[in-house]
């Protein structure tokens, strides 16, 4: 089999695998050992949000991280979660620079959380290549959330700096999934 031949048959198996609600790590784990995941990945969230590159609003930061690969890691569900409190996290420690805009932004996050989780579980060996694509053009694209607060010319100038923000993010997570794959079970 080709590379090409693994993918046509893609967007029916990303359909089919996002019909199932939990992944197959997930429905084995028993709720308190869930609940510690998502409290332990939430808090890194936490640390990554003092951790900011160079940007005109605070609260990009590296606090979506632990949340990408959580969803590489253990699934779409639990990646959505994490993303999202992630960015409220953040939002909150940084006294909510763009107002109330944080919370559509957080579902944004929600979102691509769900998307890097339900993509790579498509395919395990190499469906975290074109997650991490949709995460960062999700992540990328809820630029346009902060038009109302900013306007469009502000928000276009902050493009460059979530797209920047967006790849260090997903590429510090694709790493540590990388080097973690398969050994992380908790």
């Amino acid at each position: 089999m080709t590379y090409w031949s693994l993918w046509l048959d893609y967007p029916s198996k990303l359909l089919n695998s996002t019909l199932n609600k939990q992944s197959d790590m997930t429905a084995k784990t028993p709720l308190a050992l869930r609940v510690m995941r998502l409290a332990t990945f939430s808090s890194l969230c936490v640390v990554g949000s003092f951790i900011h590159p160079p940007a005109p609003i605070q609260t990009i930061a590296f606090d979506s991280a632990p949340g990408f690969f959580t969803a590489l890691n253990f699934g779409a569900s639990e990646g959505a979660l994490v993303t999202g409190l992630g960015h409220l996290i953040t939002s909150i420690i940084n006294g909510f620079p763009l107002g109330i805009l944080h919370l559509p932004i957080a579902l944004g996050m929600a979102l691509a959380g769900a998307l890097v989780g339900a993509v790579n579980k498509v395919h395990l060996k190499y469906g975290f290549i074109p997650a991490a694509l949709a995460g960062v053009a999700v992540n990328t694209g809820l630029f346009a959330v902060a038009v109302p607060a900013l306007g469009w010319y502000a928000s276009l100038l902050l493009l460059p700096f979530l797209l920047a923000a967006s790849i260090l993010n997903m590429g510090l997570a694709a790493a540590v999934y990388l080097a973690l794959r398969g050994r992380l079970r908790v």
